[in-house]
């Protein structure tokens, strides 16, 4: 039979298409996935490295797929028509790509989907990388170190699946830029060990944190034994945290200012984490009664020593207007610091030193127990007095063998009672914490 030209074409046209459906491609010419994505992480397969940020707060963004192939891996039958290809692997990060303001202690996380990673890295704008590390599985990376303030970081990662394109992934961020850092330091400061029972936990900001509430938050005070205590905010830089009553001895104290990353109000971020650890000693506690004019100390409960005596006398001056009271004030005291030999002088709270009360001497063995500047010390001039009467400007005078002795025993944190005399000490004077009662003391804390 004969077929018209126009037949001939028709079968053509049939046949063509299938004789091209037979042919194959090379697999090994495919595509490859690529994503990009945003965080900023360094590992290898099976390790993680160190980041090299400061430490940190917490925002974070959305986790997002930008993942884009890049290759295929997956063979391709040589007779049968093409079947279902296998889906590349995605990647999700978060921060987002391009994000910015996140918070620098919010981890950064990398997520593959229907595949496992080959590598993440997270690096800072040094190239420095910032340590992290994989899931069980290896479809998850999470950053395990802080971030820096300011920085920019630069996020890559790639994923695998058999039979499936390669997965690539690109993508970077930048953390939060505080208007200001807060700077938390303590007392007693970190080069202390041991303190005495009556020690309060200080912590001094180098700024007033706005947000008192998100500051005590990031406060925390770790005891062996446990002992329930409370902060009390002293003014607007500083807070003291005590318990109900004296520090058992032998306790340790670890006090920790976890602020980096905090929002301390007002643009404010904390600066740093910080911590101090410190052993209570013994108890050392001196009782002092103006009625007999004896100081009694005691050492863990017993009664070792009791010394005469002579503390401020009972007199008041007026000068320009200011009222001046030499009264040693009744109340709870805490030993500040001490000295072998403390220049002193009356100018130091307004009394001119050629005024007929004045002075300004060099005395020996002097221990502070108030800012306002009532010390133990020695006093070779007034050991007539001592147990009799009182002559001093406010100080406890003591005879030069009792106040060696004191000097030598007592120390930081130590405790010293006055009763009976006719001013009260200002509970802001100094540590005067013991002086607050506990119902006021809870009060005082910005989560009352």
């Amino acid at each position: 039979m004969s077929t018209s030209p126009r037949g001939r074409l028709v079968v053509a046209a049939v046949l063509f298409p299938l004789i091209l459906a037979s042919c194959t491609i090379d697999p090994s010419t495919g595509p490859v996935a690529i994503s990009s994505a945003t965080s900023s992480g360094v590992s290898l397969p099976g390790a993680t490295f160190p980041s090299g940020a400061p430490s940190p707060t917490t925002a974070s963004s959305p986790t997002v797929d930008t993942s884009r192939t890049t290759g295929s891996s997956a063979p391709s039958s040589p007779t049968l028509p093409s079947t279902t290809a296998v889906p590349a692997p995605r990647i999700r990060t978060s921060p987002a790509d391009g994000a910015d303001g996140i918070s620098p202690t919010a981890p950064v996380t990398v997520r593959a989907q229907a595949g496992t990673f080959l590598r993440v890295a997270l690096t800072n704008p040094e190239g420095r990388p910032v340590t992290g590390a994989f899931s069980a599985g290896r479809t998850v990376w999470t950053s395990t170190e802080p971030l820096g303030y300011r920085r920019k970081y630069t996020l890559t990662a790639g994923a695998v699946r058999p039979g499936a394109p390669r997965t690539e992934s690109t993508s970077s961020f930048t953390t939060l830029s505080p208007l200001q850092t807060i700077y938390p330091s303590f007392f007693p400061n970190p080069t202390m060990k041991t303190v005495g029972v009556g020690q309060p936990m200080v912590i001094i900001f180098d700024k007033a944190p706005v947000d008192r509430v998100a500051a005590e938050k990031a406060l925390s005070v770790k005891t062996v034994p446990a002992v329930k205590g409370s902060w009390f905010w002293w003014d607007d830089r500083t807070v003291h945290y005590r318990p109900s009553t004296h520090w058992k001895p032998g306790t340790e104290v670890t006090v920790s200012a976890n602020l980096y990353g905090v929002h301390l109000g007002g643009g404010s971020y904390g600066e740093a984490d910080r911590s101090m650890s410190v052993t209570i000693g013994p108890s050392r506690i001196a009782t002092i009664d103006d009625a007999t004019k004896q100081m009694q100390v005691f050492v863990d409960g017993r009664k070792v020593k009791t010394f005469p005596v002579s503390m401020g006398m009972d007199k008041e001056v007026t000068v320009a207007g200011q009222k001046i009271s030499f009264v040693t004030p009744s109340g709870t005291y805490v030993a500040q610091e001490k000295y072998e030999v403390k220049q002193m002088s009356s100018a130091s709270y307004g009394l001119p030193v050629n005024s007929s009360l004045g002075y300004d001497s060099r005395i020996p063995l002097a221990m502070r127990f108030s800012d306002g500047g009532i010390f133990v010390h020695a006093a070779p001039w007034s050991v007539a007095d001592q147990g009799v009467r009182n002559v001093s400007h406010g100080c406890i005078n003591l005879g030069p063998a009792a106040g060696r002795w004191f000097y030598d025993n007592f120390g930081h944190g130590d405790v010293m009672t006055v009763k009976g005399t006719s001013t009260r000490l200002d509970p802001s004077d100094g540590f005067g914490d013991w002086n607050i009662s506990w119902d006021k003391w809870l009060a005082g804390s910005a989560l009352a």
